[in-house]
């Protein structure tokens, strides 16, 4: 096999890679695009991007210089210094994301970090392609060119740093460029060097044997709570003016998702490996996983793992003996991340329930919409068993089952005395949202002495408060109101997405 023409879809690429410097040469535009959305910035963000271009301009200089010439006329050392001062001008700018997030400076400081992780993802490619396109001998196995390193750079490092832009701060202000340059990756290099990449989906194929080593622990319900299938916006209206939780069925069934070949093995489009795979760069993508019994867990730890590896290492294969994560109730779980925002062809899949946008009481036409709200969407993705504690969000919710069944118990706002909130934790994390309740006090129902003082009383007064109960399947949800603690088992592997409206 020859040596593939990389430095053709260099080439092909250059342009926009020239767009991406040149405006941090001159002062930034008061509209910038965000999400095929043209956005006017204030007073404020408009001069903390300006100085975030000052900070920039030396390396864009640079970057010009390489943009320019021609591949073949650079040398080695050239691009290995480039990427040297490129990553250190990354870690400091995550250094400074990371202490100055919540001031007027950390937008500065995001737009660097978003600009320099991208510059360092160009910088890598041109390494990589410079080496290969001056590779002396041919590659005679595509996994020679796949697993082709520079320097100990590699392609999966390009995915990991423009993954990295948004997972740390969203790719302001260029995310529509990151998504594209993750777009070129998956749909023209990756497949001219890997001939496994994206291979054509066998629906037919049952890849669907999800943590086989797990027992599923059959909920059983005592407090069912009440059932709509397919409520008008008028019911709706009124379920959502009781503020009290519901099942809603029939309510995503126009969503993409579930549109699988009929008389198929699975319910949904996520139910199959080989999908989630095409939809995440055959699994090069990078997600945050929590690693620990439940988040409250003062042992929690994050990791960042490809997609491939968290799924057949949490999923397909139990974690192995000698690591910590084989430990009795330890999980890998993705859990409240951004994932649709991450990879908007997974975004592409759902839709925003309508319901969402008629939560005002007030109009005279149950079937006017409401002007449209602010909505955060949520991805959850884990094992079997997984366990979130019961604790309480200042937000409305319609939780969505995509893949598998979750148990979920919810407690009124008024039960707040009998769930004792935790405080602040032993990491110094304010964790006044969560219950200090025992995961074992809640499903098993029975009390189990935790040494703590006064356990007996807390027993008796939590085994009092009335709670309804759900078994959510898929293609079904659950309304969740306001300051409702919320109490979620995945009762087997499961994918949830959540919608969070009015803060």
């Amino acid at each position: 096999m020859s040596n593939p023409q990389l430095i053709d879809l260099w080439e092909t690429f250059l342009p926009r890679f020239r767009s991406l410097v040149a405006p941090l040469l001159h002062e930034p535009n008061r509209v910038i695009l965000l999400d095929d959305w043209c956005v006017r910035l204030n007073d404020e963000t408009f001069h903390e991007l300006g100085l975030s271009y000052l900070i920039l301009r030396p390396h864009a200089l640079t970057f010009k210089v390489l943009l320019s010439t021609p591949l073949d006329k650079l040398t080695k050392t050239f691009l290995t210094n480039i990427l040297t001062a490129s990553t250190a001008l990354l870690r400091e700018a995550e250094r400074n994301v990371n202490v100055l997030q919540y001031s007027p400076g950390g937008r500065r400081w995001r737009s660097v970090y978003s600009y320099t992780a991208v510059l360092v993802a160009i910088a890598i490619l041109a390494l990589l392609v410079h080496e290969v396109d001056g590779a002396t001998q041919p590659f005679h196995d595509h996994s020679d060119l796949v697993n082709k390193k520079v320097d100990n750079w590699s392609w999966q490092d390009i995915i990991y740093h423009l993954d990295f832009a948004i997972i740390k701060t969203a790719g302001w202000p260029i995310i529509s460029f990151v998504h594209e340059f993750l777009g070129f990756m998956d749909t023209v290099l990756l497949p001219l060097i890997d001939k496994d990449h994206n291979l054509e989906i066998d629906w037919d194929r049952n890849d669907d044997q999800w943590c086989p080593w797990v027992i599923p622990s059959e909920p059983t319900l005592r407090f069912p709570g009440k059932q709509f299938n397919s409520p008008s916006i008028a019911e709706w209206r009124d379920i959502y003016s009781q503020k009290k939780p519901v099942k809603l069925t029939g309510i995503l069934d126009h969503w993409p998702v579930f549109d699988v070949p009929p008389n198929g093995i699975r319910k949904s489009k996520w139910a199959s490996f080989q999908y989630l795979l095409s939809k995440t760069t055959n699994g090069r993508r990078i997600v945050p996983v929590e690693i620990g019994r439940t988040y409250a867990d003062p042992d929690l730890k994050q990791r960042i793992l490809t997609f491939k590896y968290f799924f057949s290492n949490y999923f397909l294969s139990a974690p192995r003996r000698e690591s910590a994560e084989a430990e009795e109730g330890v999980f890998g779980y993705l859990a409240q991340h951004n994932l649709l925002t991450q990879i908007p062809s997974l975004r592409n899949d759902v839709c925003v329930p309508e319901y969402i946008n008629y939560t005002e009481t007030s109009s005279s036409n149950d079937d006017e919409e409401d002007t449209d709200v602010a909505t955060t969407i949520n991805a959850w993705f884990g094992p079997a068993n997984t366990i979130t504690p019961l604790h309480t969000d200042n937000y409305f919710n319609i939780f969505c089952q995509v893949v598998g069944r979750k148990y979920v118990r919810l407690y009124p706002p008024n039960a707040r005395e009998a769930m004792r909130p935790m405080g602040i934790d032993e990491r110094g994390i304010d964790m006044g949202n969560t219950s200090s309740i025992p995961i074992n006090w809640v499903e098993e129902e029975q009390f189990i002495e935790t040494g703590e003082t006064g356990d007996a009383e807390r027993w008796e007064k939590f085994k009092n408060e009335q709670y309804v109960e759900f078994v959510v399947e898929p293609g079904e949800a659950v309304f969740f109101p306001k300051g409702w603690w919320h109490y979620v088992r995945s009762v087997e592997a499961s994918f949830s997405v959540n919608f969070w409206w009015g803060a």
